[in-house]
């Protein structure tokens, strides 16, 4: 299959030589009760200073309480497939259908095996390859981002040391980035917990450099019912950031006659390592236990939804 069309794909088999390139895929489960959360973002960094593979985790408990670890291995124990596609770092293994995981530092202990079923993809074509659109064709951008499954189901449970956490009848999301280096001002929203059980979201504003220039990049991908509404740079809609500050977000929307609100909220977050040309030197706050609100109106048809979301995973790199 086509690497392009599909980036789920190592897309840095290339890049070995490479002496500023990462890649990482990003799974993230919530249990059935919305009462745990746990994140796991395999990937690889090739660059002249500390290349390695790596495999992040981050957990909210139930008490909301959040705790990040790096697990760091050699590059040399960074293996992958694309027929079917699979990832292994060491004695941890990734693909689109499962995960599993047997993670061990000095600190903590993460094991255990996950199914995934039912995966929610974004609708494809040509000209809208996947969540960036057609300025997924734009060569050596600074970053890249695919949303794999906007939802599924899980199976299967994670121990951590001594504890076993049931992850069955959870809901899952799955996404990747890969390129240089992480932008430096940006903005990343993901909900599956809405008040509604068919409501998705996942968004993200970013500040794009672009032939010594730079212009603010934005897609937000809001299902309701099976349908997508889809607002990004690409389709000709407009983006206000009416404000932006430490744990605080509110965006406005507008595509046609369809105007969306979207803020989000979070209490907790946990530093996260992030790629700078192609080092993970520099450091993301991320939290999984955010509050979101949606207010989409359809002027055309008089339409008007609203609702609130938990469990969110949000980032908020920047201020206005």
């Amino acid at each position: 299959m086509n690497k392009h069309y599909n980036k789920i794909f190592f897309q840095g088999k290339s890049k070995s030589n490479n002496n500023r390139y990462f890649e990482g895929w990003y799974y993230k489960q919530v249990n059935k009760d919305s009462t745990f959360t746990i994140s796991f973002i395999p990937g690889v960094s090739y660059n002249k200073i500390d290349p390695h593979c790596f495999i992040q985790c981050i957990i909210c408990n139930e008490k909301k309480e959040l705790s990040s670890h790096y697990f760091k291995y050699s590059i040399d124990q960074f293996e992958f497939s694309d027929s079917p596609f699979q990832v292994t770092i060491a004695n941890s293994i990734f693909n689109e259908k499962s995960i599993s995981v047997d993670l061990v530092d000095d600190k903590i202990k993460v094991s255990g095996n996950l199914e995934f079923n039912n995966l929610t993809a974004l609708p494809r074509s040509l000209s809208n390859p996947n969540i960036m659109g057609i300025l997924s064709y734009i060569p050596k951008m600074e970053c890249n981002h695919h949303i794999i499954s906007m939802k599924h189901d899980i199976i299967g449970e994670i121990k951590i040391d001594d504890k076993s956490i049931d992850l069955s009848q959870g809901i899952g999301y799955m996404e990747k980035d890969w390129g240089t280096s992480f932008p430096k001002e940006y903005v990343w929203l993901q909900c599956n917990h809405f008040e509604r059980s068919d409501v998705n979201l996942a968004l993200s504003v970013a500040n794009i450099p672009f032939m010594g220039f730079s212009f603010k990049g934005f897609f937000c991908s809001l299902i309701i019912e099976d349908k997508e509404y889809r607002f990004a740079t690409y389709n000709r809609s407009k983006l206000k950031i009416n404000s932006a500050k430490d744990g605080y977000i509110s965006l406005y929307f507008k595509k046609g006659k369809v105007e969306l609100e979207v803020t989000g909220e979070i209490d907790n977050v946990q530093s996260l390592a992030s790629p700078k040309n192609g080092v993970m030197s520099d450091s993301i706050k991320e939290g999984l236990a955010g509050r979101i609100t949606v207010s989409l109106k359809d002027n055309s048809t008089g339409y008007n939804f609203v609702t609130k979301g938990n469990e969110a995973g949000i980032e908020i790199m920047l201020e206005v």
